[in-house]
């Protein structure tokens, strides 16, 4: 029994090393895909003549909006829970 308990063991400190490695290169690619994400965002509204100042007045107006949505349908719930 000792003996794969030790092969168990080794064997996970094999795939946490190998999970570090990964987190290590998965790192950078995150960075780089959220930069690329943002100059993709920076295109569209060049091309489509909007300001980053009008994209986050609509984003900032879109999360009121769904935090209206989701106190109202608790609202709803509550009420509906009560009868």
């Amino acid at each position: 029994m000792g003996k794969e308990l030790n092969q168990v063991k080794n064997k996970i400190q094999k795939l946490l090393f190998k999970k570090a490695l990964i987190d290590e290169e998965l790192e950078p690619l995150f960075m780089q895909e959220k930069e690329l994400e943002d100059q993709e965002i920076i295109v569209i509204c060049r091309k489509n003549n909007i300001t980053i100042e009008d994209l986050m007045n609509k984003v900032n107006k879109d999360k009121e909006n769904k935090k209206v949505k989701i106190e109202k349908e608790k609202a709803s719930e509550n009420y509906e829970n009560e009868k």
